[in-house]
């Protein structure tokens, strides 16, 4: 969702009186909500579709809730969707729009039959690497016209700043100029994280140069905040947001955010935040934190890779020994750090 943000802002930007609406996930909507640039957020209920499934009599129920979302879509007679994900479920939802002229990936970038659903069909060119230059690419393929990359920045409302500085004022923290710390992924993503010894090893030396150090974390990864504050005493705070957009409010704050691959290493990038991405697995010309670079132009953001692993990256969803992270030396992302303050 953070890499199409791109397309938003670029689609408000050539159509500035055109109606846009984005359907999404529960789980992500409220990343959408404070948004200017959009209309309205139409919540794919997914929640409710799988405690349909679950529940007796489940028919009944999932006919019910998904045919209150597509009576929703449908009512608004769009004119033009566009599936950007290009997967069965995301070209279900775009056919379920009712709108009249359907966009979408074509093979065999489209996964899953999703090209079924598509009217207009594009596929992203190879000079178009980076997930956010390939929606870019396919929108202006499907529209006959280039469109540019425009920063899409990431509004916060007022409510969400308060809850941030609350949080820091709690834990004794400055409210701006730390280091974010996070260690955690998500769970399907764990071979992706940096060690928490090293990330340790990383806040004490940032707080020996006299930097306040957060380590944050989200739900089911408090141990592994903790483990890193356990082994970076008095030079490391774990803090829990109450919510992932006061981890965005947060992240604004700070001087650096330094994560693996990870939702909310995007999201510093979108935030206009000093990042240090830590790669292993996961190609960053492909998937690397994305935005406009200290020359102004758009493209990846600071990160580290271990080139002397021969075997990264990959296309592995699991691995016994992540050597592309577990040698990644904490001097070395110290230095690195060091360099990204510095600018």
């Amino acid at each position: 969702m953070l890499h199409a943000l791109p397309v938003l802002s670029a689609l408000r930007a050539r159509f500035p009186d055109a109606r846009i609406d984005w359907a999404v996930e529960d789980r992500a909507a409220a990343l959408l909500e404070s948004r200017s640039d959009l209309d309205e957020v139409i919540v794919f209920p997914r929640k409710r579709l799988n405690a349909a499934v679950r529940g007796m009599p489940a028919p009944v129920e999932l006919a019910r809730v998904a045919g209150g979302f597509v009576r929703a879509m449908r009512a608004r007679e769009y004119d033009v969707a566009l599936d950007l994900q290009g997967n069965l479920k995301s070209g279900a939802v775009m056919r379920m729009s009712g709108a009249a002229l359907r966009f979408g990936l074509g093979r065999p970038e489209a996964r899953e039959g999703s090209q079924v659903f598509a009217q207009r069909r594009a596929v992203p060119p190879r000079t178009a690497r980076h997930r956010v230059e390939r929606n870019l690419a396919l929108t202006s393929a499907l529209l006959g016209e280039t469109l540019p990359y425009v920063p899409p920045g990431f509004p916060l409302d007022a409510e969400v700043e308060s809850d941030a500085a609350a949080l820091l004022a709690t834990h004794g923290m400055p409210q701006s100029g730390f280091v974010v710390l996070q260690p955690g992924t998500s769970g399907f993503g764990a071979f992706k994280r940096w060690p928490a010894d090293r990330f340790a090893a990383l806040a004490r030396r940032l707080a020996a140069d006299g930097r306040a150090v957060a380590v944050t974390h989200g739900p089911g990864e408090e141990e592994l905040a903790e483990a890193v504050a356990a082994a970076a005493p008095s030079a490391a705070v774990p803090l829990k947001p109450p919510s992932l957009l006061a981890l965005a409010a947060l992240i604004r704050r700070s001087a650096l955010f330094v994560a693996a691959d990870t939702g909310p290493l995007h999201l510093a990038a979108l935030l206009g935040t000093p990042l240090l991405g830590l790669y292993g697995p996961k190609d960053p010309t492909v998937y690397g934190p994305y935005g406009v670079r200290a020359d102004g132009t758009p493209g990846v953001l600071p990160v580290l890779t271990q080139d002397d692993v021969a075997c990264r990256p990959c296309t592995l969803r699991r691995c016994a020994d992540p050597l592309c992270m577990r040698t990644m030396a904490p001097e070395r992302v110290y230095e690195a750090a060091r360099g990204v303050l510095a600018v």
